[in-house]
């Protein structure tokens, strides 16, 4: 892969800058959501008030010491920058062709072992649509069709924000092609999240990232053309079963893949997704009571009195009118999407999930452009993790005003800790927020003392200068240490 001539208004450095900004901020708006995370708003005022959170070298009110945070250390980002960086890892393996059985493999492994490279980091927080999914006997060697099963199982309304939350770095590869970039984006989406919802939502996100490295964001899109649109359509019907198998995504081999299956081997992933299952690890709603119950127990910290006159928070910063336009000009160009699911396949209500039932153009705008942070309810149970409010946060973050009242650093740190402090799955929402945050400012304006704070810095650095040189066509073939080297399965075979 190289970046051809004319492909961005950009320099070369420009691009890497809002790489490095988006896999970054992705990063850090995890990091700091942890803080939050399936707590009450009501909750998370108590215990931090209006900020600031204490992080890196910055001083504030420390984490809140329950069990959930404490299975991380101190700076430690959480499983959504690790299938983030899976789907990097993939890319770097298959020189920025995604494949979806490639990173299925490799979210499989990650189930099993975490990243064994970051002391042992284990998977905590796997959400229960990839558990579930992960659980299907065909999702290795057929990913797409696996997550469409369960999305049907459950009366296909299943529009969680797991695929939402690692997809933005998808922007990247290809950025100057709006077509790979689409198709990769539902390969990746589709391994797990097979929702007309969660895939509109990726598309947005990661066409907002090609859009910003395109140096686009001023430029005013046309209408696709019906070829395009059809083409794309068919995309999202891979997976179907009442489809031919041409029409699937996810049905080409990826490199140095042995196709060898064995009962065995999903045995062993039943029993460690059981293992998840049991410690509450694999559902959103679980983790929520086991936290609540901890509350509940430990004497709570002094709560937080919040000053009569706060300072002005984010509302009023505005909206940037360039910005604004500029995800105005994406969702209307991707709305197509949602309008043309068919009656068949959109969502019923159903006792196992709580998302709201509102697959039409009407839903996704109003998500897309709240009128403030608080409107779209993130902390409001049971569904936190709606694909849309997580999407319609990161738009709002994305669309502040960032040069009139406070420096664009201090503006990011700001931003994602009000929409910490909004709780609810609130390492996700950060996740996506920062990702367009980071792409928007780039990573050389992120807050150093944030960005000194991640635990896994120089790891994580050194991951994304492989990968640009993958995107930037400076090298065939980047080889840091084995995680990077396609996946060969016949060694798991043979292990208990």
């Amino acid at each position: 892969m190289s970046i051809p001539e004319n492909a961005s208004k950009l320099g070369p450095d420009e691009i890497y800058d809002k790489l490095k900004g988006c896999i970054f901020g992705a990063a850090l708006g995890d990091a700091i959501g942890l803080a939050t995370e399936f707590l009450s708003k009501s909750k998370a005022r108590e215990l931090y008030g209006i900020g600031p959170i204490s992080f890196g070298s910055d001083k504030g009110y420390e984490f809140y010491d329950d069990f959930h945070r404490r299975r991380w250390d101190k700076g430690d980002w959480t499983d959504d920058t690790d299938q983030q960086l899976l789907i990097i890892d993939s890319l770097i393996a298959t020189n920025g062709l995604f494949n979806s059985r490639d990173f299925a493999h490799r979210l499989s492994k990650w189930v099993k072992k975490g990243y064994p490279e970051l002391s042992n980091k284990q998977p905590f927080g796997i959400g229960k649509t990839v558990g579930t999914v992960l659980s299907h006997p065909k999702f290795e060697s057929k990913p797409h069709r696996a997550s469409w099963e369960v999305w049907v199982q459950f009366n296909r309304n299943m529009a969680a924000n797991g695929a939402l939350m690692r997809t933005a770095v998808l922007g990247v590869p290809f950025f100057w092609d709006e077509k790979r970039v689409i198709k990769q984006t539902l390969q990746a989406t589709k391994v797990t999240h097979a929702d007309p919802r969660c895939c509109v939502s990726s598309i947005i996100v990661t066409n907002l990232i090609s859009g910003l490295l395109k140096g686009n964001s001023q430029d005013t899109l046309p209408d696709l053309d019906d070829e395009t649109k059809k083409e794309i359509l068919k995309w999202m019907q891979s997976g179907n079963p009442d489809n031919q198998s041409d029409l699937d995504i996810d049905s080409e081999d990826p490199p140095s893949i042995i196709k060898a299956r064995s009962e065995k081997k999903k045995s062993i992933i039943g029993k460690i997704l059981n293992k998840v299952s049991q410690k509450g690890n694999n559902s959103e709603t679980s983790y929520i009571k086991r936290s609540n119950d901890i509350l509940k127990q430990k004497k709570p910290r002094e709560i937080v009195k919040i000053p009569e006159n706060p300072p002005p928070g984010i509302d009023t910063f505005g909206a940037d009118p360039v910005m604004s336009a500029f995800v105005r000009s994406i969702v209307e160009r991707y709305k197509f999407i949602i309008n043309s699911v068919s009656v068949e396949q959109q969502p019923e209500k159903s006792s196992t999930t709580n998302f709201q039932v509102d697959i039409g153009e009407e839903a996704l705008l109003k998500y897309c452009f709240p009128d403030n942070l608080a409107s779209l309810k993130l902390d409001e149970n049971p569904s936190i993790g709606y694909v849309y409010k997580c999407l319609g946060s990161a738009l709002y973050c994305f669309t502040r005003k960032l040069n009139e009242q406070q420096s664009e650093s201090e503006a990011f740190k700001t931003i994602i800790t009000e929409l910490t402090l909004e709780a609810g799955d609130a390492d996700t929402n950060g996740a996506v927020a920062g990702a367009l945050l980071g792409a928007r400012i780039g990573y050389e304006k992120l807050p150093k003392s944030w960005v000194d704070g991640l635990k896994f810095k120089s790891w994580l650095e050194d991951r994304v200068n492989s990968f640009w040189a993958i995107v930037s066509g400076k090298e065939d073939w980047v080889e840091v240490d084995d995680s990077y080297k396609s996946i060969d399965i016949s060694q798991d075979l043979n292990k208990k």
